[in-house]
Order: structure tokens, then C-alpha cells, then sequence
């Protein structure tokens, strides 16, 4: 690797961990220089500012979550093999970039850019699950009559619970098992595992 692409790296790296541990909106350029020993002028040549950053953490991000569930499509032959793959891979998620100070940014984030951005990764996101629901009906694993325009829109009304501040407040802050129960209601719907 390059010397440019080993700066871009190490700064990277350097502003996942600070953001991972005290949420981006704590952490300042001049933060993510001091601890990669880097100057300013050395950040500003790879990014121009740390929305842009964060912005380019997110996608790798993303790209690492559809390449793992693009894995647990393949890995699986049954729901309840999915649901674990799915929790177990949630689960480590919220352990390594999407921790609490993370997920405390994304609910109190103000600035309209970045709600943007996320809106926009978030259709994103309804795109590739519409591809993985219609794999998952392929292989005969999620019942294969319910249209996916019907599942599509399901789990954006899934994602708005999630966002409901009276659901939070009846889950007090325990989002992963909030998420946990939403995945449960998507896969099984009100029955409940059998």
C-alpha cells in the first residue's frame, strides 16, 4: 500500500475507533489528527471536511453489512437459521462500528446533509433488501405469494416503530432487543416462532 493510500487508511481507521467509542458528533478534526499524528492539512487532502468522512465510513459500513447478508443468503436453509444468522451478525454490529454513542448520533443528528445522506442510504437499503426477501422467497425460506412491494413497504413501517420515541420509551434504551423484536414480527409476523 502506498503512502496516500496508508495516510487515507490510518485516518479512517483512526476516526472509526474515536467515533465508535464517543459518537462523531464528540470528535473533532483536530481529535482525529492528534491521535493519528497527522496534521490538518494531511486530513484535508483526503476529505474536506468530517461530514464527508463519516459519510465515506457509512458507505464502507454498508458495504459490509449487504456483502454479510449476501453470506446468510447463502449460508441458510430454514427461518429459524436465518433469524440467528441475522441477530448473531446484529449483535456483533452493535459491538464493533454501530455502538451506543453511534447510534445516540444517528437519533440526535440535526444537521440536514447528513439526514439526507442517511435517508438516501436508507432507500438504498430497501433496494437490496427487496433483492434479499426475493432470494429468500426463491429458496423457499419466506412464503413466496406476498409480493415484495408489500415486504418493501412492511419494513419501512418496521423502521418507523423502530424510530417511534413511545416505542423506545417502552423498550428504555434497550434498542438491540427493540431491534431484536421488530426482526422477530418481520419474520414471523404476530404467531410468533414456532
Amino acid at each position: 500500500m502506498d503512502s496516500e493510500n496508508q495516510t487515507r487508511q490510518l485516518i479512517m481507521s483512526t476516526s472509526e475507533q474515536l467515533f465508535r467509542q464517543y459518537g462523531w458528533q464528540r470528535i473533532s478534526i483536530g481529535d482525529i489528527c492528534k491521535e493519528a499524528n497527522i496534521s490538518r492539512v494531511s486530513f484535508y487532502r483526503y476529505f474536506k471536511n468530517k461530514i464527508a468522512l463519516l459519510k465515506e465510513i457509512i458507505r464502507l459500513q454498508q458495504h459490509k453489512v449487504k456483502a454479510r447478508y449476501e453470506e446468510i443468503l447463502n449460508d441458510v436453509d430454514n427461518i429459524e437459521d436465518l433469524i440467528n444468522a441475522i441477530f448473531a451478525y446484529q449483535e456483533d454490529a452493535l459491538k464493533g462500528f454501530f455502538t451506543a454513542p453511534i447510534l445516540k448520533d444517528f437519533d440526535n443528528n440535526k444537521d440536514a446533509d447528513l439526514q439526507a445522506f442517511f435517508e438516501s442510504e436508507r432507500q438504498q437499503k430497501y433496494v437490496f433488501l427487496n433483492h434479499f426477501f426475493e432470494a429468500l422467497q426463491n429458496k423457499k425460506i419466506i412464503h413466496a405469494n406476498y409480493p415484495t412491494d408489500l415486504i418493501y413497504n412492511y419494513l419501512k413501517i418496521m423502521d418507523d416503530l423502530m424510530l417511534c420515541e413511545d416505542i423506545q420509551t417502552m423498550y428504555d434504551g434497550e434498542k438491540q432487543k427493540l431491534r431484536k423484536d421488530i426482526l422477530k414480527l418481520i419474520m414471523f409476523g404476530l404467531s410468533g416462532p414456532k
